[in-house]
């Protein structure tokens, strides 16, 4: 893969964009449906990390694709009436209504994005961005390379890269933890504070049945809530302002009080028959108190007093010469508003450029795999490759400034014979995966007795897996003779030529070459980091 010049943002998209690249997409009865239920809720999960970057984009097409799979498509497999399928089913249309909600509340937001680039773009800058140029044209069809984002290269920023990513999982751990013991304090000075508040709040509802995604999710209407509340804000001090430009023509004070009895007197002379003192009149404007000398019997002198001299505001160049209504006599100052002109800025993203394209163009997201994962895996299969068993394992990690990075290796329930490798008990992958925070982000295998390459079964396979993210990648290892392979469908051919495959041996022949290729650096989007730790999960019923 060439290295590609850093690039400004691409403009951000409306949603119309938005739904259209949400329904992109090909579904096929060919795929099993527990490969359906599971990209459902790899969606789902893209969607709430998105959420957590702030990468409103992103999730709202993720949270839209999410609703088309479950609401149109999923009815029409034939696997549905399948027990477990339907129970499965059952649990995503119950967060229907959520994600549509989710969905609302997303809009405004995309769209207000849309519109202050539109007014704020001269109309050659905006020519310039839609003019189709090769990496122009690849991020305007990525929401996350969008909007305010400061945009790297994944590949010349490789240890920043993973730096970066342990920063934020380490946060994002202790948001977790102190969110255990009911505090949420500490979460409010993090990156991303209104998030992070709002997941460290939803923690809290852990015992429903979605766990930390619905955690994750509630984050967005607590975003979304306070820019909705900082836009009314916003507004309100603009129309005060607009009210206070024209200087009105007279000048409002506040009222003097009016004169009351003093209450210690009263408790003194209340038992008294002493007449009690006349109630002065009440005061007038244009009739001045009577003076101090007068009450007491002093004469007064000759001539009165000189009224002092008018002191003007300008002798007090502290003072704030604009008039105050009277209304505002209680209210604090408001704060100074810079010109509607000139908005003020938001806070800069950071997304890392695609690590590379697939054949029809369409931009995946570097995906960064721990130095000591090989090692581990062939360690944990050791005993059924000496016995001649296949062995997988699920590549488990977290996406981070629009890169991927495996950071579990789980190894699920299986069924193994000397060629094949089946899942079962998928139900607690699926859990573990959502109690964890974790996306599928590919597999990985062993062929015990073979070299390393995609059969036809695993072709088959990683599409279930390549589908809805196309970043997936298979990984095979092949021990006796030392080989190791990383590797992704093409897409075109590869991807939509096995998913029309309606052949049912475990091993055929397909009609064309070129079905996958290597997917590692630097002629693909796989990097490896010895400085990524990896944590080890068994799931396999002992």
């Amino acid at each position: 893969m060439e290295a590609r010049p850093s690039m400004a943002p691409a403009r951000p998209q409306s949603v119309k964009e938005l739904v259209a690249q949400a329904e992109n997409f090909a579904f096929n009865v060919n795929i099993a449906m527990k490969h359906w239920i599971r990209a459902a809720d790899t969606l789902y999960q893209e969607a709430s990390f998105a959420l957590s970057d702030g990468d409103f984009g992103r999730a709202y097409m993720m949270l839209y694709r999410h609703s088309v799979l479950v609401l149109k498509f999923l009815p029409t497999h034939p696997q549905i009436k399948d027990p477990d399928n339907k129970k499965a089913f059952k649990s995503l249309y119950k967060r229907i209504d959520r994600v549509i909600k989710d969905l609302e509340q997303l809009k405004p937001e995309i769209q207000s994005a849309y519109n202050e680039w539109e007014s704020a773009a001269s109309s050659a800058a905006a020519e310039e961005h839609k003019r189709p140029a090769s990496y122009g044209a690849f991020a305007a069809r990525d929401p996350t390379l969008s909007g305010n984002a400061r945009i790297l290269d994944a590949s010349e920023h490789q240890d920043l890269a993973v730096d970066l990513a342990q920063q934020e999982l380490t946060r994002r751990g202790r948001d977790k933890r102190t969110s255990k013991h009911g505090s949420i304090w500490d979460a409010r000075n993090s990156k991303n504070r209104e998030s992070a508040e709002g997941r460290n709040m939803e923690n809290r509802a852990s015992q429903l049945d979605d766990g930390d995604l619905r955690r994750q999710m509630e984050a967005t209407r607590r975003t979304l809530d306070m820019a909705q509340e900082r836009r009314d804000f916003d507004a309100a001090i603009y129309d005060q302002e607009a009210n206070n430009t024209v200087a009105p023509n007279n000048y409002y004070y506040p009222s003097l009080s009016k004169s009351r009895p003093v209450d210690y007197e009263k408790s003194q002379h209340a038992s008294s028959r002493e007449p009690q003192p006349i109630r002065p009149p009440k005061e007038q404007f244009d009739i001045p108190p009577p003076r101090y000398e007068e009450k007491v019997g002093i004469p007064e002198p000759a001539f009165p007093p000189q009224v002092p001299r008018k002191t003007y505001l300008n002798d007090y160049p502290s003072l704030d010469a604009t008039p105050r209504l009277l209304g505002d006599v209680n209210q604090p100052p408001l704060p100074p508003k810079e010109s509607a002109q000139v908005p003020q800025p938001k806070k800069e993203r950071l997304a890392f450029k695609p690590g590379g394209y697939l054949e029809n163009g369409d931009p995946v997201r570097s995906i960064f795999l721990p130095g000591s994962l090989r090692s581990k895996f062939l360690e944990v299969a050791s005993k059924n490759t000496a016995a001649g068993l296949e062995t997988c394992g699920v590549l488990c990690g977290t996406p981070i400034n629009n890169a991927l990075f495996v950071r579990c290796l789980l190894i699920p329930d299986q069924k193994s014979t000397p060629d094949t490798c089946e899942t079962e008990n998928e139900s607690a992958l699926f859990d573990y995966c959502m109690n964890e925070d974790l996306l599928m982000l590919g597999w990985i295998h062993t062929h015990p007795t073979q070299t390393c390459f995609m059969s036809s079964r695993d072709l088959h396979t990683h599409a279930g897996y390549q589908v809805m993210m196309p970043e997936s990648i298979a990984i095979v290892c092949a021990p006796r003779y030392h080989e190791y392979g990383i590797f992704r469908l093409t897409h075109p051919p590869g991807l939509d030529h096995v998913l029309n495959c309606n052949r049912t041996e475990t091993f055929h022949q397909h009609s064309i070459d070129n079905l996958y290729r290597e997917a590692n650096h630097p002629n693909g989007h796989v990097y490896e980091s010895d400085k990524m730790p990896l944590e080890v999960v068994d799931l396999r019923m002992q």
